[in-house]
Parts: C-alpha cells; structure tokens; sequence
C-alpha cells in the first residue's frame, strides 16, 4: 500500500511516493482510504509539528503526508529514498481532478474556511471556483462545497438538533475525494475530528483553492515558477524574513542537513590539495625551475651542511637529484590527494575495493587535469612521465589503505564474534532486486521452478543490465516479475561489500548452466537450448550430453539473427520449442534482447522455467573461450571477454558500464538504509 513507505524528518513521518502514484491512490479503488484523511507538510509545518505535540500527532496519524516542498523531498532523497517527489497540492488536485473525468465513479467535494468571498485579502468566490472547474473539467463530478464560518466552528458544526451539519451534507453528497482548505492546524483538527465519518478521503489543501483560482498569497503564475519560487518571496517580504523564514529556514537546514554538511566538508580537504597541485602548475617554466632547485638545494644543505656548493663537477649530480625530487614530490602530493579522496569518499559511505576505485578514478582525473593544463602555462608543457610518477602515487596509496582497512577488519572480527542474524531472500539492491541465496540454493530453486506449474523465469543480474535498468522501463518491469534473481557481477558484489551489506555469493549464469544441466540429469528434467549463432546449440547440446549421462536435452535451435523482429521467425521459434514441452528453456540471445522474449512471449511458449544465460551456450559449445579462473576471482572476465572481441565491447565495458560507479553513489543510502532495516527486523526475530 502507498503509506507503508514512510520517512521520519525531525519528529514528522512523510509519506515516500511520486505524484503519479499519489494521483493512481487517490483516483483508485482501495478500501483502505475509505474515512482517513491526507496532510501536505512544508518546512513549516515540520518545525511546528516538532514544537507542537498534538500537531505532530495529528500530522503522523494521517493516511499519507506529502511533502509541500522541495527541501522537504530533497531531504527524504537524501536519507535513501531516491523515487521520492515534492507533491504540489494544487498540481495534486488538477490531475485528480483531470484523472477523475475518466473515472465516473470518482465524486468531488470542497470545503473551505470562512472569509474567503473578500477579495482584497487575496480569497476566491465560491461562484469564481465552481466556475473555473466546471470550464477546465466538465466531465468531473463535483457534488457541491460548503463554506465552513465561524458560526460552524463555535456551535461545534451542530444543529439544533444536535446533528453534525456539514458531516451530514458531506455524507449524502457521497463525495469520494473531500477537498479541506484550511490554515494549519485548524485544517488537520477539522479532518482529524471527522475521520471514519465519511466514505470518502479528505486532503487538506490549505490555500491551494486561492491559489487554483488565482488570488491568495501564492498565485497561480507565481507557482508556475516552480524552485524559483522562493525568490519571489524572499523579495516580496523582506521585511518579515528574519524573524520567520530565514530563521525557521536556516533552523530546519542545520537539524535536517548536519550529515549532509559534514559529508559535503568531508571534501574539503581533497579540493584544498587539488587548488594547491594546480597553484604549483600555474608557475611559469622559469618559477617552476626555480622553485625546483630551492628544494633541492635546500635538501642537500641539510645533508651535507652549509658550505654545499655546485661545480661543474657535480652538475649532473645535482640534475639527477632535482630530478628525483621531482619524480618525490609527483608521487607525495598524489598520494596525499589520493588519501584525501579516501576520507571523503569513506564518510560518504564506502569502503573495500569501491574506495579504492573511486581513489584511482578522481585521482587519475585530476592527474590528467593537471597535466593537460600545465600545456598552456607559459614555459611549461604536458608530461606523460609526470602522470606514471602521478599514478604511482595514486594506485600505491589506494591499494595500500584496501589492504590497511581488510587488516584491520579481520582484527575487530577476529576481537568480536559477530552476532548470527537469518539472512533475507529477496533485497532491494541500487535499482533492482536481489535474491541473496548461495549457489546450492539458487540450483535447487530452479530445480523446484521446473517440477512447479505456470510460467517462471530466472534473470541474472549484471553490471550492465543495472545500467540499463536505470532507463528501460520495460527490462525493470520484466526485472520486478522475475521468480528469481542471481548476481551476476563481481562489481555489484564489490558495491554491495564496500557499502556495509554484502551478496552472499556470485552467481553467473555460466556457471550455473553446468550445474543445472547436472542436477537435471539426476532429477530427469527436460532441457531446450535456444540462442547463440548457427549450429552453437547444437554442438552445445552434443557435448553436454556426453559430459552429464543421462540428462535430457529434447532440443536446440538456433535462431537468425534479428528474428524477433520478423513474426514468422518469431512463430517458427515457438512452434520448435511448444513441439519439445521442455521443462527448462536455456536462452542465449544477449541481454535485454533474451529477457523480452521470454517476457513478451512466456504465455504462448510450453516450458517450466525459462534461464537467460547469455553466451553460456557458447561457453559449453567451446565457441568462445572463457577467462581463466584466476581472472575470473579477481573481476577481470570482461578485460578477457574484451580482447576477444574489442571493437563490439568497448562501448559498453569503458563508456556505458562505467555509469554503474555514478549509481552507486547515487542509490548508496538506500542501499545502506535497507540493509539497516532488514538487520533490525531480523534483530527483532
């Protein structure tokens, strides 16, 4: 349900959605909504609620609490929520509203505070408002509105009869959305006092009617301008700003923000040493020169005392030491930059071989910089000797804080015996899911998949299908139906360790179609191998068949290339496979293309569990040779898999796959966060 997901700012628990799950909720058919009631926060209204015990109270119990404000969603992005949306009541309203015309079903009511038909303090008429959503939205059905006066509020909303007036007019109006405009609190006691009165849900809008209709304080035009906004009123009320909205402002970034501040300075030290490197390179060749033999003067009065002197003698001496103390200095300021990259990137969240990477990254980066650079300072020019000396800094410092910080946490495990906490199965992982079982267990899941009815399949996720993922949202819904979901990525595994929440094991597609070919042999499972160029499956089968006694490989097909593409093809292929009845279907046709076939066309196709294992057919066929083992625990089969074929991989592995490090910085708290919450409920077990 959408108000399960929650997040906790101050002392206030926002609802995490977007506006089109917001807009689906309220315009859907969940019983769930029937009699509660939906609040809209904002930078205020957080501050107040944490002063306020009964304002937070009422705030919390609401159905859901959107967040009114960039800073406020910003903040809920922040602590690991990244779907997270600022939800604009009035933007809220007109799509409901729009949305509604195409449900019938889906009935309007308004109900607004009284004084609102004086237009010099910025109110609406109750004729300006129905007018304006008669002519914008016919086809809504609006049951009426109701002006809510003083007199209502003394006599506590009663008749004579002692019956809740404006309740009994909104329940025989059968409104299923109650539009409540009302300054806080007023607006969350009045609807906090009716919950469960009426069938429908109330959302509080506080002047958004005034502004809908174009008068108020926020008007139409100005909420248009969307971030901008705040400009506008920082001008507009100068006068008022430092008693209120400066102050409550700067107050809510330093109780919500002093993580993100310190995680932000935490750079500070990196980008001091970077100013300085390129202060150092902005010295003309005559300064730098100069510069170069103070220090090495310098260094040999302090070995051979002050009486050191240069002859022609020892000239070529003195260049070589210059030059050594050259090559020093590259290397120290280079490491040094190196660590302070470490800092940083270790209190934004990361350890392991992901720190070291993002150490090399930046560093080589700036190195480059540097030396790029250093071609237009007079005197000077880029030198590649310069960038070896820089990277040995670099690499040497990084790999020496990976292996400082393994020492150091084999000492504390080895100190303090950890607690032993069930794992959970399925984990939501940067962008996806992952099913975080041991191999065994994955080949014994797809073992229970081909005995099960109905149509299942298992994906393998890896690097680069989470880079994909991030745009295709058709492989991220085929990735969500997935029965089963195996890493298949030593870099998602070096992620996942360096963030504090590691993947049990890898488990590559590859490797797993040996072992399931084993386990069908004992078991007297049917297997189809589909995919891979001419003849592969085929002689993929033959020696498959050979190597497990036993097993029964019913079919193989191999396909043309681009014949999804063409309908016959694409009925030609289904027809071989239905004509088999395998219980597992072993696909070979490259992602995302093989995870659409088997998604788009499961219904039609007779087999158990579908596995879209990539080139493992050609690996069995012995088409294509795979990497040596040691390569393959060390992370390198894509280096192996790319001299192999560099001028199809290279896109892929050193420009598209390198956005999986910008992912991982991104999705980083969410996945820290998730790993949080898991270890406590399973803590709580």
């Amino acid at each position: 349900m959408l108000n399960d997901l929650r997040c906790q700012i101050l002392n206030t628990e926002i609802s995490v959605a977007t506006v089109e799950d917001t807009v689906a909720f309220l315009t859907g058919n969940d019983q769930k909504k029937r009699g509660q009631y939906v609040c809209n926060v904002s930078v205020d209204d957080v501050m107040y609620a944490r002063k306020n015990e009964e304002y937070q109270r009422l705030v919390n119990q609401a159905l859901l609490t959107l967040p009114n404000s960039y800073q406020i969603s910003s903040e809920i992005r922040f602590q690991g929520y990244p779907r997270a949306e600022r939800i604009n009541v009035v933007d809220l309203m007109e799509r409901v509203l729009k949305a509604s015309e195409e449900k019938p079903g889906c009935s309007h009511c308004f109900v607004w505070a009284s004084g609102y038909d004086n237009l010099e303090d910025g109110s609406f008429m109750k004729e300006s408002l129905f007018d304006k959503l008669k002519a914008e939205y016919p086809h809504a059905v609006i049951t009426g509105g109701w002006e809510y006066s003083e007199e209502d509020r003394s006599s506590e909303d009663t008749s004579t009869d002692g019956k809740d007036i404006l309740a009994e007019y909104i329940k025989d109006s059968g409104a299923d959305i109650i539009w409540v405009a009302m300054p806080s609190p007023m607006q969350e006691k009045w609807m906090a006092a009716h919950r469960g009165m009426f069938d429908g849900i109330m959302v509080g809008v506080d002047y958004g009617l005034n502004v809908y209709c174009d008068t108020g304080r926020k008007r139409q035009k100005e909420r248009k301008k969307g971030f901008l906004y705040w400009q506008h009123y920082i001008i507009s009320r100068c006068r008022q700003l430092p008693q209120g909205y400066i102050r409550m402002n700067l107050c809510y970034i330093w109780l919500t923000g002093k993580k993100f501040i310190f995680r932000t300075l935490c750079w500070t030290p990196a980008l001091a040493t970077i100013l300085v490197i390129f202060i150092l390179s902005s010295q003309n060749g005559v300064a730098s020169g100069d510069t170069s033999r103070e220090l090495t003067m310098g260094l040999l009065r302090l070995m051979a005392g002050e009486n050191a002197y240069v002859t022609a003698s020892n000239q070529s001496a003195m260049e070589a030491l210059d030059a050594l103390i050259r090559m020093i200095a590259h290397i120290g300021e280079y490491a040094f930059l190196s660590l302070m990259i470490g800092f940083a990137v270790t209190v934004n969240g990361f350890r392991g071989k992901i720190r070291m990477f993002y150490m090399c990254f930046l560093g080589m980066i700036v190195a480059v910089a540097d030396e790029f650079f250093q071609i237009f300072v007079p005197g000077r020019y880029g030198d590649l000797k310069d960038i070896a000396f820089d990277s040995v800094g670099i690499i040497a410092t990084a790999v020496l804080s990976y292996i400082g910080s393994r020492h150091l946490k084999k000492r504390k495990s080895d100190r303090k015996v950890e607690e032993k906490i069930p794992t959970v199965t399925r984990r939501k992982f940067m962008n996806l899911c992952l099913d975080d079982i041991t191999f065994e267990e994955a080949v014994r899941q797809i073992d229970v998949l081909a005995c099960a009815e109905g149509k299942h399949y298992v994906v393998t996720p890896n690097v680069d299908h989470v880079v994909k993922i991030e745009k295709d949202l058709e492989f991220r819904k085929i990735y969500e139906e997935a029965d089963l979901i195996l890493t298949d990525g030593t870099p998602l595994m070096w992620i996942a360790e360096s963030l504090g929440c590691p993947i049990k094991e890898k488990i590559p597609g590859a490797d797993m179609l040996p072992k399931v070919c084993e386990m069908a042999a004992k078991e007297g499972h049917t297997i189809f191998l589909f995919g891979a160029a001419e003849g592969v499956a085929e002689e993929a089968k033959r020696k498959l068949t050979k190597k497990y006694p036993g097993l029964k490989i019913v079919g193989a097909y191999s396909p043309p290339i681009g014949f999804e593409q063409d309908e016959k093809e694409v009925e030609k292929a289904i027809r071989i496979i239905n004509q088999k009845k395998p219980q597992i279907l072993v696909v070979g046709l490259g992602a995302p293309k093989q995870e659409k076939f088997i998604y788009q066309y499961r219904e039609k196709m007779d087999f158990h569990v579908a596995l879209p294992f990539g080139a493992a057919i050609d690996f069995e066929a012995g088409m294509v040779k795979r990497a040596p083992l040691w390569m393959r625990r060390f992370g390198l089969e894509w280096l192996f898999r790319f001299f192999q074929e560099p001028g199809r991989l290279f896109r892929r592995y050193f420009i598209d796959d390198m956005k999986i490090f910008w992912l991982a910085w991104k999705y980083r708290y969410e996945i820290i966060r998730l790993w949080d919450d898991s270890t406590e409920k399973k803590k709580e077990l």
